[in-house]
Parts: structure tokens; C-alpha cells; sequence
């Protein structure tokens, strides 16, 4: 395909992705005044948010038996000792203030008869604090909710079916991007003194995910690539309940079902979690996951099962539509059977390394979301923390921008000085089918390697085996020319880099701690001071 022909842009703020946190710092921006141009790798309803079924939690004052130092002592548990408590307490205080913003763009919350805004639990809360939205669609709800908001919106342009492949920095301050426009068959050269990165996870990364296809950990790759400090990338959560059919995992099966009383159970009916800890069921994630992956194991199963067919009928259906409906269309109906479920990679707690206003340690660039590290989820998310980061850093970073953001002080050009463009250097694809191929083929067996020697269960030996052969499909990359392919070969390029960032990382930590299992190192060491920010951190080795 030929190479795309070449524009130059300048804009007051350039945002990178559009899940929640994206669409969130683009309409604070605005509200205060400011014009912004978001870009994204596919459509603008396509992202992580969409497919969060559980809800956002926070403390409310209607709640009277919830308190701050109620959900920080939550999230700390949770977070295996990693949570940094200043930063989780600064960022669980605003959980109000954000949900206000929420409700003023419309977001339709669950209520109760009376009105009063509905509350559920899920593992490791104490109380129910945690707010839903279509039953069990909260994350769709918001974001298409918030679309419909940047639509109307006359300050925010949207830029779909883009693909951001460098970030251009100018005498250590990040200054903008490049970018190939498939759509138009453009490629862009975005100037902005303020690039905010929402561009998600990157569950993609191993062959079982609840992620979409676009979660390939692009933000964190292009960070990193320009020297911005990328932290705790061992720490990947796998939610233990995906649905499971016909030898593959389809979609999540939200851990508010565990909230209302479901049960796992075996092949025979065994109630079992509580044998691996006496919160059963509604154990910290990586404790359920485990629990299940070792019942898989000793039973020679692909899953367990999760119940709730003892719940009312009425209240399966309105709680919880959208995985009644999916799980029907595999011909489950969990009012009268038991779910099939396994483990699939979900989320990141690591990633760019931001203050609490989303600063990352490169001037002129910020990350919201997933795709930051705030040392708010430390070594174990706590459920439904992430929407309330995504709104609460959005509104961080808005603010910051717009009341001592900096302006370019020049308008940069094509080739100017240290920026130089070059627009031969990428190309929408390849024309050959069997490069097309290889570099799916390779893909695949990232995939794999990643979640046979990186996933739930990790030792030295299978750590080391991913290395090596992540290197080798690096230099095969490079030696091929196949990173300068969009989208395919970048998304390859990018996955690769952040697969070696994860298994550098998980062999630098010799100990189990919250998601990140060794069976070579079971126990947790006592932590030593900035054991949080020094011993996580992978950004030590950068591609070339």
C-alpha cells in the first residue's frame, strides 16, 4: 500500500486514547475553555471502559457506614503492602467530587425504588460502595454517556482510525506525536505542549484476556521509548472469572455476581474458596484466581464453575442483563445453570509513572488511566478502583493543564532542528501477504509465550525462556522492517516491548506478592523502604 502523504498540527492539547479517561480529560479540558483533539487507534466507542460491567466505587455521604479510611485500608489490603498511601488517599478522597461530575453529564446510575443511588460489593470491600449502571454495564453506560457528550462538544476534535507512532520531544520536553491516519491514508505530525496518554491496558498481551483486541499496551511502549519512567510492570491482574465455551474464554463474567452471593464451585459441586481463604469468594482477585487455577489443575479441568441459580430470578435479571443475555447466546442460562469460568488476563496496576496530577517524569507529558501508575492499585487492584482513577486523574490533569500549563514557545515545523519527520518511514501495512502473515504468526506466539511463562504461575526457568525469545522476535522485527508497518507491525512492535518490560520486571522480583506469583520464590519478603517504586520498576532497557 503506498505511504501515506503528510499534515502537520498544532493544537492547545492532544489526548491519546478515548476509554473513560480519555473522554473524561477531554471534556474537563473544555469546561475550562481549552480545545483539544483526541485521537484514537480505532472507533471512538471502542476501548477497555466499554466492556467494565461492574461499577465505580467511592465514598458517598449517603453511605453512613462507609468512611475514607474505610476504602484507603481496603485498597492497602488489597494492594499487597505496594499501595503508596498518600497518593491512594489523595485520590479515594476525590471519589465523590467525581461521581458529582459523572451525574452532571448524565451518567444513568443504578437507583433504589426510593431513589437513592444503589450500592453492591465485590471482593475485598467491607461495605457496599460501589455504584453500577445498566445493571451490569456501568463501564458502557459512562462512555457512551460521555460520547455523546465530546460529539456535542465544540472545543474537542476527534481523529478515529489513528495510529500514534512516536512521541517527538524537543530539549527533554515531549512536544507531540506522529501518527498515521488509516482512514484518510495520512500521516500526521501533531504538535501540542501538553500530550495526554489514555490509551488503556494491555490484556492482549497473552492468549486468555477479557481485554478487546485494540488493549496492546501502545502508551506505555511509545513512554517508554522516549525515557519517561515506567514502574511495577510484573503486576498484571487476572480476573478469575472469564466465561469459558468451546475451548476459548469469550468475555468477562463481572465479580459482582461473587458481590450477591455466587458460589464457585467444581465439576462435583464443591464449594471450595473457602479452603484457600476465609473470605471465600470474596477474597482479593489474585487469591480467587489462584484458588481457581489450582482446582483446574488438580482436576485436569479448562474451568470451574460459578453459581447463582440460589439468587431470585428478578434480581438476576435486573442486576445483571448483559451476561444473562451473553451467556444465552452460548446456551448457559444462569438462572437455572452454573457458569462455566476461568482466569484471563486483565488489568495493569503498573505502567507510567505520574504524580498524583498525572505528571509524568517527561515535562509536557501525562498518562490517565490504566496505562498510568499512580501507586493507587500497589500489587492487587482493588474491584472497581479503576473507573474511580480514570475520572479522578482526568480531573487532575485538566485542572493542572489549564491553571499552569505551559505553551510552546515556538511553532515547529517539518524537520526543524531536533524534530525531523519523515513520513516514508511508515507504511499502512504491508503489501506482502507472507510479511502479513509472519507478523501474525509471531503475534501468536508472544501470546502464548506470555501466558505460559508469564502469567498467573512464574518461575526462573519459563521467565527466563520468555526472554530470550522476546529479544529474538524484537531483533526478527527490526531486521524485517516490520515496526514500520500500521497497524499490525507497530501494535507488534509495541507488544513486544512491553512484554520485556513485564518479564524484566517479574524476574528482577524474587518473591510472591499480590498478582505476581513465583513458585520458585513463594514467600513475601518483609518490604524495604521505596521497595514500591524500585524493585517493580522495568525501565531499564529500551529498544532501539
Amino acid at each position: 500500500m503506498p505511504n501515506p502523504s503528510l499534515s502537520t498540527r498544532q493544537v492547545s492539547a492532544l489526548v491519546v486514547g478515548t476509554g473513560i479517561s480519555g473522554l473524561f480529560t477531554a471534556l474537563k479540558l473544555s469546561s475550562h475553555g481549552i480545545k483539544t483533539l483526541l485521537v484514537t487507534k480505532s472507533a471512538l466507542d471502542e476501548s477497555n471502559s466499554r466492556y467494565a460491567q461492574g461499577g465505580i466505587a467511592a465514598v458517598l455521604p449517603s453511605n453512613p457506614g462507609d468512611s475514607l479510611e474505610l476504602h484507603l485500608q481496603d485498597t492497602i489490603r488489597a494492594g499487597a503492602g505496594l499501595c503508596n498511601e498518600s497518593a491512594t488517599r489523595s485520590i479515594l478522597a476525590e471519589g465523590y467530587a467525581a461521581i458529582e461530575d459523572l451525574l452532571h453529564y448524565g451518567v444513568p446510575f443504578d437507583r433504589k425504588p426510593n431513589h437513592e443511588l444503589a450500592l453492591t460489593r465485590e471482593a475485598a470491600h467491607s461495605i457496599e460502595r460501589i455504584l453500577h449502571a445498566g445493571g451490569d454495564a456501568t463501564g458502557h453506560s459512562v462512555e457512551m454517556t460521555l460520547i455523546d457528550k465530546v460529539r456535542k462538544d465544540p472545543l474537542i476534535e476527534v481523529i478515529e482510525y489513528a495510529q500514534v507512532v512516536e512521541l517527538l520531544v524537543d530539549n527533554g520536553r515531549c512536544i507531540g506525536c506522529r501518527a498515521v491516519d488509516y482512514k484518510r491514508q495520512e500521516a500526521l505530525a501533531i504538535f501540542s505542549p501538553h500530550v495526554v496518554i489514555a490509551t488503556g491496558g494491555l490484556g492482549r498481551l497473552y492468549s486468555h484476556t477479557t481485554n478487546p483486541a485494540i488493549a496492546t499496551g501502545d502508551g506505555i511502549a511509545l513512554a517508554h521509548r522516549i525515557g519517561a519512567k515506567i514502574e511495577n510492570m510484573e503486576f498484571i491482574q487476572f480476573h478469575p472469572t472469564a466465561f469459558y465455551a468451546n475451548g476459548q474464554l469469550h468475555f468477562l463474567v463481572s465479580e459482582a455476581l461473587r458481590g450477591e452471593g455466587g458460589i464457585l464451585r467444581t465439576k462435583n459441586g464443591e464449594r471450595f474458596a473457602f479452603n484457600y481463604h476465609p473470605d471465600g469468594e470474596l477474597a482479593p482477585r489474585d487469591i480467587v484466581t489462584r484458588a481457581i487455577y489450582a482446582e483446574m489443575q488438580a482436576a485436569k479441568m479448562d474451568y470451574v464453575y460459578l453459581d447463582i441459580t440460589h439468587l431470585p430470578v428478578e434480581s438476576i435479571e435486573s442486576r445483571f442483563p448483559t451476561i444473562l443475555s451473553s451467556c444465552l447466546n452460548f446456551g448457559v442460562d444462569i438462572r437455572k445453570d452454573w457458569i462455566p469460568v476461568a482466569p484471563a488476563a486483565h488489568y495493569l496496576m503498573g505502567g507510567i509513572t505520574v504524580d498524583v496530577d498525572g505528571k509524568s517524569t517527561i515535562s509536557g507529558l501525562y498518562a490517565v488511566g490504566e496505562t498510568a501508575y499512580t501507586g493507587l492499585h500497589g500489587a492487587n487492584r482493588l474491584a472497581s478502583n479503576s473507573l474511580l482513577e480514570c475520572v479522578v486523574l482526568a480531573r487532575r490533569v485538566s485542572a493542572y493543564i489549564a491553571n499552569g500549563g505551559q505553551t510552546l514557545n515556538r511553532e515547529f515545523k517539518l524537520n526543524d532542528g531536533s524534530i525531523h519527520v519523515a513520513p516514508h518511514e511508515f507504511s499502512l501495512n504491508s503489501d506482502s501477504k507472507e510479511a502479513g502473515l509472519a507478523m501474525r504468526n509471531a503475534l501468536e506466539e508472544l501470546h502464548r509465550l506470555m501466558w505460559e511463562h508469564v502469567g498467573i504461575l512464574r518461575s526462573k526457568t519459563g521467565l527466563r525462556q520468555a526472554q530470550t525469545r522476546i529479544q529474538q522476535l524484537i531483533e526478527l522485527t527490526i531486521q524485517n522492517h516490520w515496526q514500520t508497518f500500521v497497524p499490525v507491525g507497530t501494535e507488534l512492535f509495541n507488544q513486544l516491548e512491553v512484554a520485556r518490560l513485564i518479564t524484566d520486571a517479574a524476574l528482577a522480583r524474587t518473591e510472591s506478592r499480590g498478582a505476581h506469583t513465583r513458585t520458585d520464590y513463594p514467600e513475601t519478603k518483609e518490604l524495604q523502604p521505596l521497595a514500591a517504586t524500585s524493585q517493580g520498576s522495568a525501565g531499564r532497557t529500551r529498544i532501539p
